[in-house]
């Protein structure tokens, strides 16, 4: 039995400031809306490294300590296993600089209703936020969380 499969790895990173997180609105065709930033994990890249790596790449920012806070899994359109690992980050220097991913902004969380978000952005944050929960799978239509 074979034990491996093709996957793809993710990671998104909610980052804090003074009851605010800076959100990216992803001008993107595949999954358009507000999200967090994050990106692919290159070939033979540390998940802490592509965390810091990526939000650098969108916001300008220099996160430091990101904790991992979760896991979201999937399958794509080809069957294949798609990894979203989620962080938090409290602590960054620099300044916020956009990309060509999308306009930044700060956002109360509160708020964050108040705005399209990206396709099921909305579970995704019980991930961010719920100590309870770390693991989200999405199967064959349905939604578990544990």
């Amino acid at each position: 039995m074979d034990r491996s499969e093709k996957t793809t790895l993710t990671n998104m990173c909610m980052i804090v400031d003074h009851g605010k997180v800076l959100t990216i609105d992803r001008q993107s065709k595949h999954w358009p809306g507000l999200a967090f930033p994050g990106g692919h994990v290159e070939a033979h890249e540390s998940f802490y490294h592509s965390v810091v790596r990526e939000v650098k790449e969108e916001t300008g920012l220099d996160i430091k300590h990101p904790k991992l806070v979760g896991v979201k899994q999937f399958f794509d359109q080809e069957d294949q296993r798609y990894i979203v690992f989620f962080y938090r980050a409290d602590e960054f220097t620099g300044e916020v600089k956009a990309s060509r991913e999308g306009p930044l902004a700060w956002i109360k969380l509160e708020d964050l209703d108040q705005y399209h978000l990206a396709r099921n952005f909305d579970q995704d944050l019980r991930l961010f936020l719920d100590p309870d929960l770390d693991e989200h799978l999405l199967l064959d239509h349905k939604d578990y969380m544990y």
